[in-house]
């Protein structure tokens, strides 16, 4: 997914690596780590980290701290950015804060995050780590956060409904739409269902359509940014999708995806595009369907050119410390140690997620390896301290509600969302 910037950095789990990363007076403190006594506040993001693993690491922590009490508290997407902005310049902000990648740079630039730099080389993997996630990390030169997980998205498939209808995964979009087609054809019985499942505010999927076809959210020139959905290119990506949405989706076009696997589970859907870590959800024995187990399957995102991929949102995370945090060698060490290899390669197994490294991108395996391929062929949003904004301002979800729900037209919508951002980007309201 996709925000923020200034991060404390992987360090290993090794009290000594500990120590030499951090140093300055969080070295000195760590020369007596067992007898610190402090209360750390986390912040992570619904869906980031399965309980499991976040259990284990404050397992692990706590062996090294004993007087340590971790506090992780779960934040919703929805308004993260709001909370942020009120508690990050606070007297007493959260200590470690999970940040969505394209969301950093306006925490970054507002002094709200720990200046790690001069850290970067005593933190596992860092000579590894994803380049879009440091590249979402690092301003004018500086490092302000951790890499922690990175999300490609591909299309979940049921493979049953696949082979009741006689179709099997498409190369190309045309493609896409002719199975789809034939999906809802096959189920024309039940109103419910979706052959391609897409709630209209899911900006993050269309932006692949928009990509593929050679258009842009925006681009820069002489320092200056201009809003570029209004091209062409972009518009022809936005009427394909709108096209399908409009012949294969029943979802909400008003709605977002956060319960679109949940949605999955319940039976009357045949694809969705979806993160590699739906796939748990959607089979999670309490909360999804375990039986649909054996039946999901996963293929890229097709292009327009057949045999070919489209461009993925490589969205994730960074974990960064507050700069007013009175706590931030315990912060550095609680981030080591969820982004050390013991955890980082559960995020990958257990999570499905892919890790901060491309030296575990060989853990993708079985479905989760169509997810982690699909990150070779990614593309990131305008990397602008101003592009929070955008966000906050639900400039894209608007855009492609008033698309789909036929409030105007691709031309005028994508335009007034194209001036929109070329004005935010710019520093206007």
């Amino acid at each position: 997914m996709m925000f923020r910037k200034s991060w404390v950095t992987v360090v290993s789990v090794a009290v000594a690596v500990l120590a030499a990363a951090c140093g300055g007076s969080s070295g000195s403190s760590n020369n007596n780590s067992s007898n610190q006594t402090a209360t750390l506040t986390v912040w992570l993001m619904n869906g980031s980290a399965p309980q499991s693993v976040i259990d284990e690491v404050n397992a692990d922590f706590k062996s090294k701290y004993p007087n340590v009490t971790v506090n992780v508290e779960i934040q919703q997407w929805g308004d993260i950015g709001t909370k942020l902005d009120t508690a990050l310049p606070g007297n007493t902000p959260p200590d470690v804060v999970e940040l969505g990648n394209t969301l950093v740079a306006k925490y970054a630039a507002a002094g709200a995050l720990e200046d790690i730099t001069g850290k970067k080389t005593g933190f596992d993997n860092s000579a590894t780590w994803l380049q879009s996630l440091t590249d979402s990390c690092t301003q004018a030169g500086k490092l302000y956060c951790v890499p922690y997980y990175a999300g490609s998205r591909a299309i979940i498939y049921r493979k049953d409904f696949f082979a009741s209808a006689g179709v099997t995964p498409p190369d190309s979009m045309d493609g896409l739409l002719t199975v789809g087609q034939k999906l809802m054809d096959a189920h024309k019985s039940d109103p419910s269902f979706s052959a391609l499942y897409y709630p209209g505010k899911y900006w993050y999927a269309a932006l692949p359509f928009v990509w593929d076809f050679g258009g842009d959210i925006a681009t820069q020139s002489g320092g200056k940014w201009s809003g570029a959905l209004s091209s062409s290119s972009s518009q022809q990506g936005l009427t394909t999708l709108s096209n399908l949405v409009s012949k294969l989706s029943r979802a909400d076009k008003t709605g977002d995806e956060a319960k679109q696997d949940a949605a999955f589970a319940q039976g009357h859907i045949a694809m969705i595009i979806a993160n590699g870590w739906e796939v748990g959800v959607i089979t999670d024995p309490k909360a999804g369907n375990p039986a649909l187990k054996d039946q999901l399957g996963a293929f890229p995102i097709p292009s327009h050119n057949a045999g070919q991929t489209a461009p993925v949102f490589l969205g994730g995370s960074d974990l960064g410390v507050a700069s007013r945090s009175k706590h931030q060698d315990l912060a550095n060490a609680w981030i080591a140690t969820l982004t050390g290899n013991k955890h980082m390669a559960e995020m990958a197994t257990v999570g499905g997620v892919i890790p901060n490294t491309t030296s575990m991108l060989s853990l993708g395996t079985g479905i989760n390896s169509i997810f982690f391929s699909a990150a070779k062929n990614s593309k990131f949003v305008p990397n602008s301290q101003n592009w929070a904004s955008v966000e906050n301002a639900n400039v894209l979800p608007d855009m492609l509600v008033k698309i789909f729900t036929k409030q105007m037209g691709v031309a005028d919508a994508t335009k007034s969302a194209s001036d929109r951002i070329t004005t935010i980007l710019n520093g206007g309201g």
